[in-house]
């Protein structure tokens, strides 16, 4: 099965890099599978992609089409730049404040604009207690249309950046569990990817879940290693 790969940069990396970066992301060929990269705003109109397997997403998007709202990006900037994909709800957005109806309103002007949404999910402490992650997913995709088929990001706040991994079981539950909810309020087909503290050791480990993809931070800065990846991954 295809797997979907995207990289968030979050706030880090420089003109130099992300030039690296894209002249050899443009190089790399897979047979199966995606790649989206998801630069700083300010750096997206370095990412010149040659590759038809590659495309680029943004880490964030605004909830307010109104042309007054100061330090905003609005849909169609992003789409003047060849995005395709918007990371929303990520923890560390919450974490300033973003709520539930506000990641819902972005996700309404994603998909108003033809953005793919990819909606993160995760609980805070670890802990089988998981109904957390149900009401985010629920929450976020209130009145969202059924056609379109959800890419949620399971990223157990927990883990982001510790090194600490959830076993392979707790993947599989959580992915199984998702999924499922997602069929009994409508939606038939949905990706769901997996992030934290997956690096160059551990993602064949992760891989060979159930997830259809990764969430990648800071090995994704890494070319060379974010490369290894995505052809170890490519050759699964």
């Amino acid at each position: 099965m295809r797997k979907l790969i995207v990289a968030n940069y979050k706030m880090n990396g420089d003109k130099k890099l992300f030039k690296q970066i894209v002249k050899k992301i443009n190089k790399i060929k897979l047979r199966d599978t995606k790649v989206v990269l998801c630069p700083p705003f300010i750096y997206l109109n370095e990412f010149k992609i040659k590759n038809n397997i590659v495309s680029i997403g943004s880490q964030d998007i605004t909830n307010d089409e109104n042309s007054k709202s100061t330090g905003q990006i609005s849909a169609k900037m992003l789409l003047e730049h060849d995005v395709k994909y918007v990371i929303v709800g990520h923890s560390e957005r919450r974490k300033i404040g973003e709520n539930d109806k506000l990641i819902n309103q972005k996700i309404n002007v994603c998909l108003n604009n033809f953005l793919m949404p990819i909606i993160c999910v995760g609980e805070e402490k670890k802990t089988d207690k998981l109904d957390i992650v149900l009401s985010q997913i629920k929450n976020a995709l209130d009145s969202i249309n059924k056609n379109f088929v959800p890419i949620i990001a399971y990223e157990p706040v927990w883990s982001i950046g510790t090194g600490k991994l959830p076993s392979i079981n707790r993947i599989d539950k959580m992915i199984d569990m998702i999924k499922s909810f997602l069929k009994t309020i409508g939606y038939n087909e949905s990706l769901v990817l997996y992030g934290g503290s997956v690096g160059l050791d551990n993602y064949k480990e992760i891989i060979k879940s159930k997830i259809d993809g990764l969430l990648l931070g800071g090995v994704s800065l890494r070319i060379d290693k974010f490369i290894k990846i995505l052809k170890g991954i490519d050759n699964e």
